[in-house]
């Protein structure tokens, strides 16, 4: 990320100066590529290659994802919906493009994800990284990922917990746990907004989207039973996916792979 992208990253942050989440978006923007390494790590448990791909970057951000993807030799289309984060991602691909390899590149494009301007059948990859809890048609969404998906493609979703006790874009605690008017009153207070500004999702809720659409085996923090026992009651356990439920009951963000089935 070069210094254009560090000055239009200010000036899109600088309606949140002052507040104590400052940083942590300041963060979020700039160290993308350690996200990405752990992006990389989980799909190549799955993935025979993690190059050479058509990528889809749904809710692209600042770009961070899609730099770091065709840096590793993808074909790259970043989508917003929203026209300032859209800038910020052509800023950071034009300080970024020189270096990418001969097969790597990204494009922009404005749209929604409930809508997507695309064929069917048309990625290898959907990355969803922290989008879903932003809209109200959850599964709209997540049937036109399916939809622009080739067959057998891959998923890979982060979206943060409902039930996690600190918000992530707000950093107030607790707030998740109360009604939404009481919740927005909050909000209001903290000067952060005029109302409570995600839709989070439980574990389950999660689950039920992802399965009703023809995703299969969906994968939360991938390979992390693969020290497990498979045998006996625990591969009662595991086949209910009864642990994994456990598991990610508290944790603070989920992180889903799933792949496309007919």
């Amino acid at each position: 990320m070069g210094k254009n992208f560090d000055k239009a990253l200010r000036e899109y942050l600088k309606p949140l100066e002052g507040f104590s989440n400052y940083q942590n978006w300041w963060d979020w923007y700039k160290n993308t590529e350690k996200r990405v390494q752990l992006y990389i790590k989980h799909l190549q448990e799955y993935l025979p290659k993690v190059s050479e791909l058509k990528i889809l970057d749904l809710g692209c951000g600042a770009g961070g994802v899609c730099v770091s993807f065709a840096n590793r030799n993808n074909r790259v289309v970043g989508l917003d919906l929203d026209k300032k984060l859209l800038n910020l991602t052509k800023v950071n691909v034009s300080d970024s493009e020189d270096d990418f390899p001969p097969n790597g590149g990204v494009s922009e494009i404005r749209a929604s994800g409930t809508n997507l301007p695309f064929e069917d059948g048309t990625f290898d990859l959907v990355v969803c990284n922290d989008v879903i809890e932003h809209l109200d048609k959850q599964k709209e969404l997540i049937g036109e990922i399916h939809r622009v998906l080739k067959e057998d493609g891959y998923l890979y979703l982060t979206t943060p917990n409902k039930r996690y006790p600190v918000e992530s874009h707000t950093g107030i605690f607790g707030i998740t746990l109360l009604p939404k008017p009481l919740a927005d009153v909050f909000i209001r207070m903290s000067g952060l907004g005029t109302s409570f500004p995600v839709k989070l999702v439980s574990y389950e809720t999660l689950i039920r989207l992802l399965l009703s659409v023809k995703f299969q085996s969906v994968i939360n923090s991938p390979k992390w039973d693969k020290y497990l026992p498979n045998r006996g009651i625990m591969k009662v356990i595991r086949k209910s996916r009864g642990l994994e439920w456990v598991f990610n009951l508290f944790t603070p963000l989920y992180t889903v792979l799933t792949r496309k089935i007919k």
